[in-house]
């Protein structure tokens, strides 16, 4: 070993490890050892075809306290300082942080609005645990989807660096990586910000007519909403100023040239004339709010009142079980339709007026 190289004052405290780079036997070794009174280990056969290492007289290894080989150096002038630090490390162990990659690109151009990400892997070579405390941005456009973590001796972690642009402009900053080892400052290189492209929002039917709805029962028609601009359309939300009116969603996006259909249900809870309106609210520049009347009447259709088997007034469960209990006699009082045998139109008659109350 040619620790002549190395700083005496880091290397006293790793071990050394000779190489027998020729085709010596044990025996040949141990008197080898003997007469020069080496004291550190050797590795017999080094230069073995098995041994993936390449060793010959122009190597160092670096072998930390513990007996593991931390790492192969080429004896030259030129790996000294790589070798000094590795010896450092062993002594006084710290963690060594590695970034990939040095700069963050997020292309030449983008728009207003328009996600962008690119990740980075934290990579940490020392032998103790690399904290990453902080992770902060110059731009409020760029942001982490973490902000502190621990990576362990030998191993690594990914972040996920976000880029959401909004307004128009050119931005250039950096990203810091605050660690109990370094900090590292991340250039984002300049890029371009465009402006959107406007969305058109535009829905087909001009409005809604229910007619007559039965109280407490529901009606649903659809509505066809379309983006007729250039850009993506956010529905932001939909609201209507009648009571009993709900609709199968509220807020989505709807790309350029593309359109999303949603259900409008009216389920009145009292009789009545019903007239207003559903506003639809999305990012058009142009329509911010699109509003499309609606109207209804709702009405009280009293039950039959040969179907109230139980006399409550209301034809509910309690009527079911004894309709069921009846199914395919001749019971006449279950018998509706008056043809002698309870059968499946006296139970469309029955299912027509479930839910309703007498008059």
């Amino acid at each position: 070993m040619q620790d002549q190289i190395l700083d005496p004052n880091k290397s006293k405290n790793f071990e050394l490890l000779g190489v027998d780079i020729w085709n010596g036997s044990a025996s040949e070794l141990g008197a080898f050892q003997f007469v020069t009174q080496v004291k550190f280990p050797l590795l017999q056969l080094g230069r073995a075809g098995d041994l993936p290492w390449g060793l010959s007289t122009d190597n160092i290894i670096i072998v930390d306290k513990e007996g593991i080989v931390r790492g192969i150096h080429g004896a030259g002038g030129e790996g000294k300082d790589e070798i000094d630090a590795l010896i450092t490390l062993i002594n006084d162990p710290a963690p060594l942080s590695e970034l990939r990659p040095k700069s963050l690109y997020y292309g030449r151009t983008s728009e207003v609005g328009v996600e962008r990400k690119i990740t980075v892997t934290v990579q940490n070579s020392g032998l103790r645990d690399l904290e990453v405390t902080d992770i902060r941005s110059t731009l409020d456009e760029v942001s982490a989807d973490r902000t502190a973590f621990t990576v362990p001796p030998g191993g690594s972690e990914v972040v996920t660096i976000y880029l959401l642009p909004t307004q128009e402009g050119t931005l250039s900053g950096t990203v810091d990586f605050i660690t109990n080892e370094k900090n590292w400052k991340l250039d984002i290189s300049s890029i371009e910000i465009e402006g959107k492209l406007p969305p058109s929002i535009a829905v087909p039917v001009t409005s809604l007519d229910y007619g007559a709805v039965e109280v407490g029962r529901s009606s649903s028609q659809v509505v066809e909403i379309r983006n007729d601009g250039l850009g993506p359309l956010t529905v932001t939300g939909i609201t209507c100023d009648i009571e009993g009116v709900t609709f199968s969603e509220r807020a989505f996006t709807i790309p350029a040239g593309e359109s999303r259909s949603i259900s409008v249900v009216f389920q009145p809870s009292s009789e009545g004339a019903f007239n207003g309106s559903i506003s639809v609210l999305s990012d058009d520049p142009d329509r911010v709010s699109l509003d499309v009347p609606l109207a209804a009447t709702a009405q009280v259709i009293p039950a039959d009142a040969r179907t109230d088997f139980d006399g409550n007034g209301t034809i509910g469960f309690g009527d079911f079980l004894s309709f069921a209990g009846a199914f395919g006699t001749s019971n006449v009082v279950y018998d509706l339709d008056d043809d002698n045998v309870v059968g499946f139109t006296d139970f469309l008659t029955f299912v027509e007026n479930f839910g309703r109350t007498v008059q």
